[in-house]
């Protein structure tokens, strides 16, 4: 299907690289959640994202330009919590997935310029997968 073909593509183009599938817990006194796979499609790390996102405000050590990456699950549902919009990036300036990418820069730019190149399907296949997540 087209949500698999995308789910490959993501990875072709690296994207996992920082939107990492799945993680995994630590001990917990609480059985349950030790030691539990989760797929949060984030590493919660800072990564600077370049000149076109820093907006010259920072919090604790971070520079201007770093960002967290942004868990990617649940997104193909947030427009459900958001008016039926998009509100993407950390500050919500993307109002669509295919702006988001295309707002990546610094050390996500290999990955948005693979993106770039990819055909019409390729992109759709791409975006599907995004909003199965």
């Amino acid at each position: 299907t087209e949500v698999i073909q995308g789910a490959g593509i993501f990875s072709q183009i690296k994207c996992n690289g920082c939107h990492v599938e799945k993680l995994k817990t630590g001990f917990s006194p609480v059985s349950a959640l030790s030691y539990q796979d989760f797929f949060p499609y984030t590493d919660l790390l800072l990564h600077d994202m370049g000149s076109g996102l820093d907006d010259r405000y920072t919090e604790g050590t971070a520079l201007t330009s770093e960002w967290r990456t942004a868990p990617l699950w649940g997104l193909g549902l947030s427009t459900q919590a958001q008016g039926g919009n998009y509100f993407l990036m950390h500050d919500g300036r993307a109002t669509s997935i295919e702006q988001a990418i295309e707002m990546h820069g610094g050390e996500a730019l290999q990955s948005k310029t693979l993106y770039s190149q990819l055909s019409h399907s390729e992109k759709s296949a791409l975006i599907k997968f995004l909003k199965s997540l």
